[in-house]
């Protein structure tokens, strides 16, 4: 099997499983979320279906990733493709363009772990129609990263005169055969010097603001969260800062909650932001990783498959749905409608 089957099979597979996981999730928020859990649960369900709308571009176009001496490319294969060339270079860039909107879900998902951890005044916006304010960030990241690739980085003479014969030899393809969006950062001239291609500069910058921006909330508010829940835990004072005793299964929820906080922040660093960040950096660089740049292609594909994980397996009410069906248990049921319907647990997720 040649890379690029591979790559086409392996991200058609996880996409699929995507799909089932997180409507398999979408199910367990809407049916069997604590009571408490409040409008939260539309912000749940908002990031589910981002990461179903994802996996079926994913589908579609597979997009591989590559890079040769200067210049970075995500392209899409459109020989066998039942749309035009055109349509699947605006779908690159709609792909692109959900690259960067799950760098503002991830924040978003951090900001508002953090507002709960320390029974901040703006939880409440998240309890009525201002959540609509919030669920726009992602939209705004993916605007500016989807323009940036589809009108600043699109395919150039330059780029086309370097890929064409790099193509045939790594996949066989030809250059008319492929919808791409490139990165091009210097040309050696022949005097020596190098020739700047400052549009992918720019490029880059909107890139880097992206990222470092998600990667600030995500550990600002997740070492943050970490320190509050470690405290709640320890001194049995909850979030609201009162002196009071918390209960039992309130400090288990809180761990509950720290554990899936700590899965869900590595998941998208080592899936999305470092493979993503490595394969720029080495073609800023000069470094040419040729097909091996499609590892990256390969870890972001596992990001929406893996993403629902944590919340179905760590919150104790899904868990149990989960375990119930598998089980066909009388007990476990008994026990997932007592954690969907008790008023006495506190839950933010």
């Amino acid at each position: 099997m040649q890379w690029n089957t591979f790559v086409d099979v392996f991200q058609k597979i996880t996409a699929i499983i995507s799909i089932f996981l997180n409507c398999i999730l979408t199910y367990l928020i809407l049916k069997k979320s604590p009571k408490q859990l409040g409008s939260y649960k539309f912000l749940m369900i908002y990031i589910s279906w981002f990461e179903i709308i994802y996996s079926i571009i994913d589908i579609i176009t597979t997009p591989i990733f590559f890079s040769h001496d200067f210049i970075f490319v995500a392209m899409v294969y459109t020989k066998d493709s039942l749309f035009s060339h055109q349509i699947l270079l605006i779908l690159n860039g709609i792909y692109c363009s959900c690259f960067g909107a799950s760098m503002g879900m991830f924040g978003l998902h951090f900001i508002y772990r953090y507002f709960v951890s320390y029974g901040s005044q703006f939880l409440k916006t998240f309890e009525d129609a201002r959540i609509l304010m919030w669920m726009m960030i992602p939209v705004i990241y993916g605007c500016i990263w989807g323009f940036t690739c589809y009108f600043i980085i699109s395919p150039t003479e330059e780029i086309n005169n370097k890929l064409a014969e790099k193509l045939l030899a790594n996949f066989s393809w030809e250059l008319q055969d492929i919808a791409y969006l490139g990165l091009h950062f210097f040309d050696l001239q022949a005097d020596g010097t190098y020739k700047v291609y400052w549009y992918s500069m720019v490029a880059v910058l909107a890139g880097i603001i992206i990222i470092v921006s998600s990667l600030v909330a995500m550990f600002y508010c997740g070492v943050r969260c970490y320190l509050r829940l470690n405290k709640l835990m320890k001194m049995g004072t909850d979030t609201s800062q009162n002196t009071k005793n918390i209960s039992k299964r309130s400090r288990k929820l809180q761990a509950q909650l720290f554990y899936a906080l700590v899965t869900q922040t590595a998941i998208p660093i080592f899936l999305m932001h470092i493979p993503f960040s490595i394969v720029i950096l080495f073609s800023f660089l000069g470094k040419d990783l040729g097909i091996f740049s499609g590892i990256a292609s390969i870890t972001i594909a596992l990001f929406p498959a893996l993403d629902p994980l944590p919340t179905m397996l760590i919150i104790q009410s899904y868990r149990a749905t989960i375990l119930s069906f598998l089980t066909c248990s009388k007990k476990v049921r008994a026990q997932v409608t007592y954690l969907t319907s008790a008023s006495t647990i506190e839950v933010k997720t």
